[in-house]
């Protein structure tokens, strides 16, 4: 089922890489560009607006996506946590699409037909609860918020992250189960990245 227009999009990529023993996540290669770079581009080929969350002291993000159509926003609280960045995210989204993405900027294994799977879903669910992926019991990312939770938790932070959020209204959430770990793996640690990355060439 086609997806109707483009969404908007939240990558988070205000991560330390702490797990990493040194090295940032996000700038390791994949077929030739950063990481990072790989995640936008995932969005962007597919026309969607796209909005990247950084550390407001980290520039090599910015640097690593420098002349994508894109928009920057600076989490100076990323060190506490990702909760903070989802919400400088939100903070800064313009709204004006039929849905908002919360995405994570390390799952290389994601493909555009699993993007183009998860508009289908939200569209086939009547485009206004929350699609959530789900391997084998485990909540993946990312999430597709419609656009009139988005605005509730934009204007209201007291409603707390989209997670919580959705755990407390069940019946906002559209599940969709998958018998792949794409939507459910991302690369924290270095036997992540010898595994995953591996899984890409």
């Amino acid at each position: 089922m086609p997806a109707a227009g483009p969404i908007e999009v939240v990558l988070l990529a205000a991560g330390r890489s702490q797990r990493m023993r040194g090295a940032n996540k996000l700038l390791l290669d994949i077929a030739g560009e950063p990481l990072l770079r790989r995640s936008a581009r995932l969005w962007l080929d597919a026309g969607h607006d796209l909005v990247v969350v950084t550390a407001a002291d980290d520039s090599a993000p910015r640097q690593a996506l420098a002349g994508l159509p894109l928009r920057f926003v600076a989490n100076p609280r990323a060190a506490e946590g990702q909760a903070t960045s989802v919400r400088a995210g939100l903070a800064a989204a313009r709204l004006d699409r039929r849905a908002l993405a919360i995405a994570l900027a390390d799952q290389p294994l994601l493909t555009a037909p699993d993007l183009a799977m998860l508009l289908a879903a939200f569209d086939a669910a009547g485009g206004d609860r929350a699609v959530v992926p789900r391997h084998q019991g485990q909540r993946g990312n990312p999430v597709l918020l419609p656009r009139a939770v988005a605005r509730a938790l934009q204007a209201d932070p007291a409603l707390g992250p989209p997670r919580l959020h959705l755990d407390r209204h069940p019946a906002l959430v559209h599940w969709l189960d998958v018998d792949h770990p794409r939507y459910t793996s991302d690369l924290d640690t270095p036997e992540d990245a010898a595994r995953l990355l591996g899984a890409t060439t």
